[in-house]
């Protein structure tokens, strides 16, 4: 497997996490006056974000010499398909929760999404199915991301 570009991945990814950072004008805004589509911006938005690191690793898998043939690939190689597949299912499942029961829970099971993507890259790394460096970008994002969600949770925002 190729080197991860881990400056130009890093810059990409401020990039992608500085709306997620939001969190923060939520909490302090949020304390003078209410911003509930901000907030509903800021779950989908943490939504879709989690969902694209999901199918990050289906792009590790394509860029493998390796042909998956349709009766099954390796053990290693549907981790990294269910890893993918799971992402979408918890941004989804998070999602509807913070627009159906409460913005807060949302925000928490977004939270819960990104630290458990990483816990689970660090256990798939052991079988070095992701580029080296990649993990040190991913520690970056997903303490960017906590913090953002965490600033949004404790906003007064979650009780309109």
């Amino acid at each position: 497997m190729r080197k991860f570009p881990v400056t130009a991945a890093m810059l990409i990814v401020l990039g992608g996490v500085l709306p997620l950072l939001a969190g923060g004008w939520i909490f302090l805004a949020g304390v003078l006056t209410a911003l509930p589509h901000l907030s509903l911006v800021l779950l989908a938005y943490g939504g879709c974000l989690l969902s694209f690191y999901g199918a990050v690793h289906w792009g590790f898998l394509a860029c493998k010499p390796t042909l998956i043939l349709p009766t099954g690939g390796k053990t290693a190689d549907q981790r990294l398909i269910i890893l993918g597949v799971m992402c979408f299912l918890w941004s989804w499942l998070a999602l509807c929760i913070g627009v159906l029961v409460s913005l807060r829970a949302g925000y928490a099971m977004e939270g819960v999404g990104f630290a458990g993507l990483f816990l689970a890259e660090r256990i798939v790394n052991r079988y070095e199915q992701i580029p080296p460096g990649y993990l040190v970008v991913k520690a970056v994002s997903t303490a960017l991301c906590l913090f953002g969600f965490f600033l949004a949770f404790l906003s007064p925002q979650g009780q309109f």
